[in-house]
């Protein structure tokens, strides 16, 4: 690659990144430089002017300095002793009046500029008090209102009264001092700091900016009539400074961010400024180059933030923005701090307003670009005809290209829910996603399998249960064509992944059930199984049975060549014995195979009869009462007394207990015992046969029931058996709806065949 294509290449991704990035910057530049000059030719004044206003009342009043006491020279005293300007004397009965209740400072906010014959007699009073601080104001700069001297000799001070109100007609700052003199409020103040307690001395070269207490009629003030007139008590003045003027309607009229219907006056203003310095608490406007340059980087920074965000989210988060700094602009102004109101207000609103403006046209422009992306791309798969711009209403621009994706986006809406409902009506699931593993559709059958929404990602559903991690990103990374067999609960899954026809759209999933095809193939491979195994017990048993069939066979064939060539009678009668044994045995042998077969086939019949359990047991097992004392063996019976009347078939029962009995015969060595016992444990009747001197082994037990099934060295005494009888029994005790089960321990062997009882069966004694 030559170095002029890799300058190129570094060019055109710095382009990228700016046009991604460099966007978010200009709302708020636009915002900033657009406050900046508003800040510049002074359009922010006005509004600055309004806000300050709503912020006090917003903060809500406070309490007026109880230091401070205003004698008003209100409409009352006017009417009562008449018309303003008064004469001295007044003054002299009010100064008398006021040194005589102990007041701190007397503070007269009138101008007595011009002579008067009544000057003498008010110095002197002036002079006794010695506590009184005069006014004086100016017209021009340089032409100023002083008292006049005989007074100003007498006055222990005075301070000017130049206020400069703003446009709004409200004054919000005092030069402290003007020409080396002290401002009214603060001459009055350090007055008392001399006279009363010490006051901290405020900044005097810095404006002084007000900082209202409340309405002008909420200050402690009283008549100047009711007074001079005794009225008021000496206490409320003791100690206290005593500010004296004019609040008489339309004199001297001044507005206040409290008073703004009902005007007050410029003795307030002075008021205010008393108020500020004895409580120390005059505002500090917070401005400065510092300031400006922390809202033009916040403008930046609230810009870059509202982009991140749609319309809706934007307008909420400037409206908490704007709410949160008048939340926090009462706060300091509460700690008697002045914060600008307009110019934060205004970055964000027209932050706000220069996003969504812009946003608009990104998205005007991002519209065209997917409309024509998207008709190029999707012009195939429309299942209606192409769409036409010339047939939209152009008549509003401004929704033009929305309009016509809007119509685009019905094309292929209509195409897709077409498509949709087949594949949410197709047999099998059907799931599609994007090359990050992003599920962006779904039909009900794969939602319900997978238990997935659109948006869902697959890797923590589909790994490792339904495909290995190596397999799933390599999927991802090259699409291509994968089909896996899954076993989940109780269903089969053909679970199937394809590429989509263009591969930067993702891949498919394909889910079909299998279990219906399964099933049958694991039906067809147990019933192969089955027959295998059928076949090969057909074969055990045929063997089995050929084996147990010729050995009596070969015995008889045996004792007739014997018996053929016996000498004696004697030797003729034993072999004659033994064929008659072994004829027995065949018989019985085949009879036993006839009758399983029978049981198991449901064709043996039963003849239920009532048996009196008592009397036939007694007649069943007397001839094994001879058979085991001649085998030297011990038997006994023990019946319950409350045996019932047993309804059942009675050759049946005989044969079982018979089969029984001539197995505990067999195998029970001699003194060992024998035992039958007949009990009533309802709804049952158990009869058990014991014998001593044997045990059956726990493998054994769980096979003894099976056809021609022998103990591993089980017959000690050769007698022999066919390995049928256990199994006969244990069919014709299941055959009279009863159970039977063996138990071996501390060489004892217990069988015991349980038989239903029916609930009319009365139990009787023997």
């Amino acid at each position: 690659m030559s170095w002029s294509q890799l300058h190129w290449e570094n060019l055109n991704l710095m382009n990228w990144r700016f046009g991604r990035v460099g966007w978010r910057l200009l709302p708020g530049t636009i915002a900033t430089v657009l406050m900046a000059g508003l800040v510049q030719i002074g359009a922010l004044k006005p509004l600055e002017q309004v806000s300050y206003s709503a912020l006090f009342r917003l903060r809500g009043e406070r309490q007026w300095d109880s230091r401070l006491v205003l004698v008003a020279i209100d409409d009352d005293s006017l009417k009562e002793l008449g018309r303003f300007p008064w004469k001295r004397s007044r003054y002299v009965e009010l100064i008398d009046r006021l040194t005589r209740a102990n007041s701190s400072v007397i503070a007269f906010d009138l101008l007595f500029s011009e002579p008067s014959p009544e000057d003498e007699p008010f110095a002197k009073a002036i002079e006794r008090s010695n506590r009184v601080i005069l006014a004086q104001g100016e017209v021009e700069p340089e032409n100023l209102l002083l008292p006049v001297p005989r007074l100003r000799t007498a006055a222990v001070g005075s301070g000017h009264i130049r206020i400069q109100p703003d446009e709004d007609g409200i004054v919000r700052s005092i030069e402290p001092q003007s020409g080396g003199t002290l401002a009214f409020g603060i001459a009055t103040v350090m007055t008392y700091s001399l006279l009363r307690e010490a006051i901290a001395s405020p900044d005097l070269s810095q404006p002084i900016w007000l900082n209202w207490a409340g309405q002008s009629d909420h200050i402690p003030h009283y008549s100047f009539a009711s007074v001079v007139r005794g009225d008021v008590p000496d206490s409320v003045f003791e100690n206290k400074i005593v500010l004296v003027g004019v609040t008489a309607s339309s004199i001297d009229t001044a507005s206040t961010p409290f008073d703004r219907a009902a005007p007050a006056s410029g003795v307030h203003i002075q008021a205010t400024l008393i108020d500020n310095v004895l409580q120390r608490n005059a505002l500090t406007p917070i401005a400065g180059a510092k300031l400006l340059v922390i809202f033009a980087i916040g403008g930046l920074a609230f810009g870059v933030i509202l982009s991140f965000w749609r319309t809706e989210i934007q307008i909420a988060i400037a409206v908490i923005s704007l709410l949160s700094w008048i939340g926090i602009s009462v706060v300091l102004l509460k700690a008697n701090y002045l914060p600008p109101m307009m110019l934060p207000i205004g970055l964000v609103v027209s932050n706000t307003i220069t996003t969504i403006l812009i946003e608009r046209s990104r998205i005007n422009r991002t519209l065209q670009q997917q409309i024509d992306q998207l008709q190029e791309r999707y012009e195939a798969d429309l299942i209606t005809k192409p769409l036409d711009p010339s047939e939209l209403d152009s008549s509003d621009i401004s929704m033009q290209r929305v309009t016509q994706l809007t119509a685009l986006a019905d094309q292929l809406g209509q195409s897709q829910a077409t498509q949709a409902a087949i594949a949410r009506n197709l047999p099998i699931g059907l799931m599609a996603c994007d090359l990050a593993g992003r599920v962006w559709f779904c039909n009900p059958i794969a939602a319900a399998v997978f238990n997935i929404r659109v948006g869902s990602l697959l890797e923590p559903i589909l790994i490792p249960e339904w495909i290995g991690m190596n397999d799933w990103q390599q999927v991802l990374r090259e699409p291509h064509t994968v089909s896996i067999e899954k076993h989940r609960q109780e269903q089969w899954f053909n679970f199937q992944i394809e590429p989509l026809e263009r591969s930067e759209d993702g891949i498919l999933i394909v889910l079909e059930d299998i279990t219906l095809r399964k099933a049958i193939e694991l039906d067809l491979d147990d019933q192969i199984l089955e027959l295998h195994h059928l076949s090969e017990l057909k074969d055990e048993f045929l063997s089995t049975v050929s084996h147990e069939l010729r050995t009596p066979l070969t015995n008889m064939k045996m004792a007739i060549q014997l018996l053929k060539i016996a000498k004696t009678d004697a030797q003729k009668e034993h072999y004659l014995r033994i064929l008659d044994n072994e004829c027995n045995r065949e018989s019985d042998l085949v009879n036993t195979l006839l009758d399983l077969q029978r049981l198991e086939s449901g064709q043996q019949s039963f003849e239920i009869t009532s048996i009196s359990l008592h009397r036939w047991l007694h007649e069943l097992l007397e001839p094994f009462d001879r058979r085991t004392e001649s085998r030297q063996q011990s038997f006994s019976i023990v019946l319950d007394p409350l045996l019932p009347v047993l309804q059942s078939d009675r050759s049946a029962l005989e044969r079982i207990l018979v089969e029984l009995l001539n197995n505990a015969c067999k195998y029970t060595p001699p003194h060992e015992q024998i035992i039958v016992l007949a009990d009533w444990v309802a709804p049952n009747v158990e009869i058990s046969v014991k014998n001593s001197g044997v045990e059956i082994v726990e493998e054994a037990r769980s096979r003894i029931f099976e056809r021609f099934y022998r103990i591993p060295n089980g017959d000690p005494g050769k007698q022999g058996g066919s390995g049928l009888g256990l199994a006969l029994v244990k069919k014709l005790v299941e055959s009279l709806q009863g159970s039977i089960e063996v138990m071996s321990a501390n060489r004892w062997t217990i069988f015991t065949v349980k038989l239903p009882v029916r609930l009319d069966e009365k139990p009787v004694t023997g």
